[in-house]
């Protein structure tokens, strides 16, 4: 199902390396996912939610206060994400996280040691390691994906080319 423009023009576009907020239905959106890992998360009470697009599994700077994009990594971009939802509103305990991405966009022999596999390993580590349950996943192939996610209703859209939508 395609969108309308007035759709297209409402919604707020995050960046890779980038992460918003919305709540309710405001949809945000994320485009051309290759290797790079989008998390949606939410508070399904509240309606607070956010969605951040990775790029590397972790930050390496010994400097915390530089002026480093934290939101391009896996470790500090979720934890920049969770600190600015419950800044919003959100219950640090009621948080749930949908992913999408990690696409292996060249074919190799070691697909599970590329940047795609890392970062998917680093995104999952991470929630874990937070305890925020990841509640649905499309990770992997060899196929960019977009994503659109309504924080308020949880709805995760993922299109790829070529492919039939899916709703997670």
């Amino acid at each position: 199902m395609a969108f309308t423009l007035d759709e297209l023009q409402s919604m707020i576009t995050v960046d890779m390396g980038d992460y918003k907020l919305a709540r309710g239905s405001q949809k945000l959106i994320t485009r051309d996912l290759g290797s790079c890992v989008a998390i949606a998360m939410h508070d399904p009470q509240t309606g607070v939610g956010g969605l951040l697009h990775i790029m590397l599994p972790r930050y390496t700077d010994v400097d915390m206060n530089s002026t480093q994009n934290l939101a391009k990594y896996a470790d500090t971009g979720i934890d920049t994400l969770v600190k600015n939802l419950v800044l919003k509103g959100a219950k640090r305990e009621r948080l749930v996280a949908k992913l999408a991405g990690g696409a292996h966009m060249v074919r190799s022999e070691s697909e599970s040691s590329d940047i795609s596999s890392r970062n998917a390993e680093a995104v999952r580590r991470k929630l874990a390691g937070m305890h925020i349950p990841v509640i649905a996943a499309e990770l992997g192939g060899y196929h960019p994906r977009t994503v659109t996610f309504e924080p308020g209703s949880g709805t995760f859209r993922i299109l790829t080319a070529g492919k039939t939508d899916k709703v997670l």
